[in-house]
C-alpha cells in the first residue's frame, strides 16, 4: 500500500520523503484546495518533482477546486505546465477540467478529489469509464464499504484517509463557509466553521437542548487516527493511504508519516504489534483526540464537542499552586526543558506554559519522568487538580525537524571508477546499485605531475563533493600508472556533467509523451461564446421547479402552478421516504395536469442503497432527479433520464456542456455562481437557477441530535422528529437542522434565499427554469410560495412589472427566516 503525506511547503515536503513517504500531494499557489497553505510556485513544484523522481517517490498535484469560465484556460496552462514536469498525477474536484484533461492529456493520471464526493460503486465505475486512473473515497466510507466497492470495481485504484482531521459534511457538499462568510469550501478557501461554537436548542417549544456537559464545538469531529487497523486495510484491498494536514507544521507531518512508515514496515513481520508509542507521538504533535471516525462505523468518541483544537497528552495534575505561581505539579509522564503544556482550568482561560527551569527534590533537572514531583513557576492561576496536558515536545519535534533537515535516507549511493593514462583523456564512471551509469571523459589528456598526482584520497576528495545533489560517493576505483593530473577544474566539471546524467537517467522514465494538438482549442469547442442576453418578456414559457419532500407538499405545489415538482427520497424529517404508491399517484394527477414529477435521488447512496430504488422503475415516469456521480451512473444504466442537481457542482460551462452532451435532461446550476458568472454560461435554456428557499449548507453521516442528546449505542430515537431543533452561534443566527430517513444529518442556511426581485435579470440570461428549495416547507407554506412565483413569472411573461413589493410581503410572512441573495451579487472567494 501507499503512503500519502502531505506537504503545504518544502520544508513539509523533505519532512515527508525523509521520513518514509511513497508519495506527497502538494498545491500550487492557484486551484488548491488549500489556500491558506505555504503552497508551491512553479520553480518550487519543479524542484519538488525531480527531488521525489531521484528518490523513486511521487507527486501529485491537487488542482481540486471549482473553476469557473475565466479560470480555465489558465487551469489548463497550468496542468500543462505540470505535465511537462512530470507530475505522477494531478487530482481534481471539476467534473468538467476532468473532462477537458482525459480528451487533451490522455497520457496524464488524474486522481477523483475526495471534493467530488465519491462514496459508492457506481460512482466509482462512472470515473473508470471517464478514464481516471485513482478515486479519493469520501471519508465517510467504511471499511466494509470499501471492501465491497473494491470488489465491484477491482480495476480502480482507491485512496483513502488514515490519519488527520475530518470534516464534519461530506467534502464537496458543504456550503457553510461560503454562505457564512464568503470564502467558499470548494474553492479552496474553508473559514473552518464547524470548529467554532453553537448552541443547540428546541425552537418549538423554544428551550435550550444543550447538554452542559457536552461541549459546544457540536460540529468539530474529533482526528482521525487508523494506525491500528492497517491489517484490515490492507487485506481489504486499498491502494493508498492518505494523511491529511497541508496546513500543518512540518514537524508534524514527519512524526505522522514515521509513524505510518514504521507500522507499516513491521506489518508483515508482525501485524499485531503494538502501536502504542506511534501512537503517543502522534497525539503529542497535533490531536483534538483520536477516533476511528467512520472506518468501523462507530460513533463513540466522533465529535471533540469540548475543544477544537490540539488537546496534546495528559501529563499530570496541579498539586499546589504558590502566590508568586511557583506550581508543584505530580507527573503522569514525562516532561522535558522546552516543552509546552496547558492547564485545563474549571474557570478562565486556560494558562499555557513553556518549561525552562524546573525543580525535582529540590534540585534543577532538564527531565523528569512519570511519577516525579517538579516544581516550575506559571503566569495565571491555577487550583489543586486541575489537569496538565504537554502541547509541545520539545525531544520529539527537535528530532522531527532533524529529519527533514538532513536528508539522509535519499542519498543514493555511487562508486566511482577513474581511468587515468598519459597523453590521454581520463575517464570518469558513476555507477549507483541499480546498474544507472554515467560516464565523462576531461578535455585534457593527463599529464605527469612535477609535485603531486592524482591519487585515490585525492580524488575522493574532489569527486565525493555531492553534497547538494541526491546522491554520495561510496566506492572509489582508480586505474592507472604514474603521478598524473588533469586541472583541477576540469575534474569538477566532469563530476558535475557526471551527476547531470544520472540525474537525466533518474528522471527520463517519468517523462510523458509530446501533446500533439493545441489543449486551447478544446475549451473554444466546448464553451461557446455568451449569446446576447434576450428580453424576459420573451421567456413567458420559463418553468417553475420547486423541490419537496412530501406528498402534500407536492399536491400544494401542483394546485398552485408548478411546472415541475421534485420530490426528494431521503425522507426529510420522516422515518421513511415518500412510498412508490405515492409517487405513481402523483404522476397520475401531474400528468393529467400538465405538470412533471420527478422523484430525485437522495444526494448519497451506501453502497447496497441504491437497491431502494430498484422500485422507481415501475413508475411510469422515465425522469429523475441525481446529486452525484453514483447516481448518474446508475440512471443511466437503466436507461433513465437525468436531471442534474446543484450537488454537482456545475460551475463552468465545460461542466454544464459534459453533462448535457453525456444525456442530461436539465442542470441545475452552482448557487456560489454570481450573477456576472451566469452571464458567461452557456448554454443556459436547458439550466436551473435556484431563486427561493433554504439551502443545505451542510450533509453529514453524524448526526449531532443522537450525539448530544442521547445514548449514541441504543437505537436512534428519532429526535429530529420530535422537535424543532436549530444551532445557534454566538452571533445569535440560527441554522435549523434535520435528519432523514437513513439518520443524514442537514444543516441549512440561517437565512432564506430570495431573488424575487431579481427574478426579471434571471430570465433575460435565457434560463430554461427558475427553482425553489422547500425541503423543509409545509404543504401551506409550499403552496403559498409557489403562487408568488408563479404570479410573477405569468405577469413578467406578459410584460406587466410585478409588485414586487406585495409579492415579497406574502414570502416574508410564508418564510421561516429573513431574505439573503446568497453570491448572486457578491460572488465567493
Amino acid at each position: 500500500m501507499e503512503l500519502l503525506a502531505p506537504a503545504g511547503g518544502w520544508d513539509a515536503l523533505a519532512a515527508a520523503i525523509e521520513n518514509g513517504a511513497d508519495a506527497v500531494y502538494i498545491g500550487g499557489r492557484d486551484f488548491s484546495a488549500r489556500q491558506g497553505a505555504e503552497n508551491f510556485d512553479r520553480e518550487e513544484i519543479a524542484k519538488a518533482i525531480e527531488y521525489a523522481h531521484i528518490r523513486g517517490r511521487k507527486i501529485y498535484a491537487a488542482v481540486n477546486t471549482l473553476i469557473d469560465n475565466t479560470e480555465f484556460n489558465k487551469a489548463l496552462d497550468y496542468i500543462y505546465e505540470l505535465y511537462r514536469l512530470a507530475v505522477d498525477a494531478v487530482i481534481i474536484q471539476d467534473l468538467g477540467l476532468l473532462y477537458a484533461l482525459r480528451k487533451v492529456m490522455p497520457a496524464l493520471p488524474v486522481h477523483a478529489s475526495t471534493q467530488m464526493t465519491i462514496h459508492n460503486a457506481y460512482g466509482v465505475k462512472y470515473l473508470q469509464e471517464l478514464g481516471v486512473k485513482r478515486a479519493v473515497l469520501a471519508r465517510e466510507v467504511s471499511g466494509e464499504e470499501i471492501r465491497q466497492i473494491k470488489q465491484a470495481v477491482p480495476a480502480m485504484e482507491l485512496e483513502m484517509f488514515v490519519h488527520g482531521a475530518l470534516c464534519f459534511s461530506y467534502s464537496g457538499q458543504c456550503l457553510f463557509s461560503s454562505m457564512v462568510g464568503g470564502r467558499s469550501g470548494n474553492r479552496g478557501r474553508c473559514a473552518q466553521p464547524c470548529r467554532l461554537p453553537y448552541d443547540l436548542y428546541s425552537a418549538k417549544p423554544a428551550s435550550s437542548a444543550q447538554p452542559e456537559d457536552r461541549g459546544r464545538y457540536v460540529l468539530s469531529p474529533s482526528d482521525l487516527c487508523l494506525i491500528d487497523y492497517l491489517a484490515d486495510i490492507r487485506d481489504m484491498g486499498a491502494t493508498s493511504l492518505k494523511i491529511e494536514g497541508r496546513m500543518k507544521r512540518p514537524e508534524y507531518v514527519a512524526v505522522v508519516t514515521r509513524s505510518y512508515r514504521e507500522a507499516l514496515d513491521f506489518l508483515e513481520q508482525n501485524p499485531r504489534k503494538d502501536s502504542g508509542q506511534l501512537k503517543k507521538d502522534m497525539l503529542q504533535v497535533f490531536n483534538r483526540n483520536f477516533s476511528s471516525g467512520y472506518y468501523r462505523g462507530e460513533r463513540r468518541g466522533f465529535l471533540s464537542s469540548k475543544r477544537p483544537n490540539n488537546r496534546g497528552v495528559y501529563t499530570g495534575r496541579v498539586l499546589k499552586q504558590e502566590q508568586d505561581g511557583l506550581t508543584r505539579l505530580k507527573l503522569s509522564d514525562e516532561l522535558s526543558r522546552g516543552d509546552g503544556i496547558e492547564f485545563w482550568v474549571t474557570r478562565g482561560k486556560n494558562p499555557v506554559a513553556y518549561v525552562r527551569d524546573m525543580k525535582a527534590g529540590g534540585r534543577d533537572v532538564s527531565c523528569a519522568a512519570r511519577g516525579d514531583v517538579v516544581e516550575l513557576k506559571i503566569e495565571g492561576r491555577v487550583s489543586s487538580g486541575d489537569r496538565v496536558f504537554k502541547i509541545y515536545d520539545a525531544p520529539l519535534l527537535e528530532k522531527a525537524a532533524r529529519s527533514a533537515r538532513e536528508y539522509s535516507s535519499g542519498k543514493i549511493e555511487v562508486d566511482a571508477e577513474v581511468v587515468m593514462s598519459p597523453g590521454k583523456a581520463v575517464k570518469i564512471t558513476f555507477q549507483d546499485r541499480k546498474g544507472n551509469q554515467a560516464q565523462v571523459f576531461s578535455k585534457s589528456p593527463a599529464q605527469i605531475a612535477e609535485r603531486h598526482g592524482l591519487d585515490e584520497a585525492r580524488l575522493r576528495d574532489k569527486l565525493g563533493r555531492l553534497g547538494n545533489t541526491p546522491f554520495t560517493l561510496a566506492d572509489l576505483t582508480l586505474a592507472g600508472t604514474g603521478e598524473l593530473i588533469i586541472p583541477l577544474s576540469e575534474l569538477n566539471e566532469a563530476r558535475r556533467q557526471a551527476v547531470e546524467q544520472l540525474r537525466a537517467a533518474y528522471l527520463k522514465p517519468y517523462q510523458y509523451p509530446a501533446i500533439e494538438k493545441d489543449y486551447r482549442t478544446f475549451y473554444r469547442q466546448y464553451a461557446p461564446s455568451p449569446a446576447k442576453p434576450k428580453k424576459a418578456e420573451k421567456h413567458a414559457g420559463t418553468f417553475l421547479s420547486i423541490m419537496v419532500s412530501g406528498a402534500d407538499e407536492a399536491r400544494a405545489a401542483m394546485d398552485a402552478g408548478a411546472d415541475r415538482i421534485y420530490i426528494g427520497l431521503e425522507g426529510l424529517g420522516r422515518a421513511r421516504p415518500v412510498s412508490i404508491k405515492s409517487l405513481a399517484d402523483l404522476i397520475s394527477r401531474a400528468n393529467s395536469g400538465g405538470c412533471e414529477i420527478v422523484p430525485s435521488l437522495p444526494r448519497i447512496q451506501k453502497p447496497g442503497e441504491e437497491k431502494e430504488w430498484e422500485g422507481l422503475l415501475q413508475l411510469s415516469c422515465d425522469t429523475i432527479m441525481v446529486g452525484n456521480l453514483g447516481s448518474l451512473k446508475w440512471a443511466q444504466d437503466r436507461k433513465l433520464c437525468v436531471r442534474a442537481d446543484y450537488s454537482l457542482n456545475v460551475f463552468n460551462s465545460i461542466t454544464l456542456n459534459y453533462l448535457l452532451n453525456s444525456g442530461a435532461e436539465s442542470v441545475c446550476l452552482s448557487p456560489e455562481l454570481s450573477f456576472r458568472q451566469l452571464q458567461d454560461l452557456r448554454p443556459l435554456d436547458k439550466t436551473e437557477v435556484l431563486v427561493q428557499g433554504e439551502l443545505i449548507l451542510m450533509l453529514s453521516q453524524f448526526c449531532v441530535l443522537r450525539a448530544l442528546l442521547g445514548n449514541e449505542e441504543e437505537k436512534c430515537p428519532a429526535y429530529c422528529r420530535k422537535a424543532d431543533y436549530r444551532i445557534r452561534d454566538d452571533k445569535g443566527y440560527q441554522f435549523p437542522v434535520m435528519g432523514d430517513s437513513d439518520c443524514r444529518f442537514y444543516l441549512f442556511n440561517s437565512r432564506t434565499l430570495c431573488l424575487l426581485d431579481d427574478l426579471d435579470k434571471v430570465l433575460a440570461l435565457g434560463i430554461g427554469s427558475v427553482r425553489i428549495e422547500a425541503r423543509r416547507q409545509t404543504a401551506r407554506q409550499v403552496g403559498g410560495i409557489a403562487a408568488v412565483y408563479r404570479t410573477a413569472l405569468n405577469e413578467l411573461g406578459a410584460g406587466i412589472k410585478p409588485d414586487y413589493n406585495a409579492l415579497k410581503a406574502r414570502l416574508l410572512d410564508l418564510s421561516p427566516s429573513e431574505f439573503t441573495k446568497c453570491h448572486y451579487y457578491r460572488g465567493v472567494l
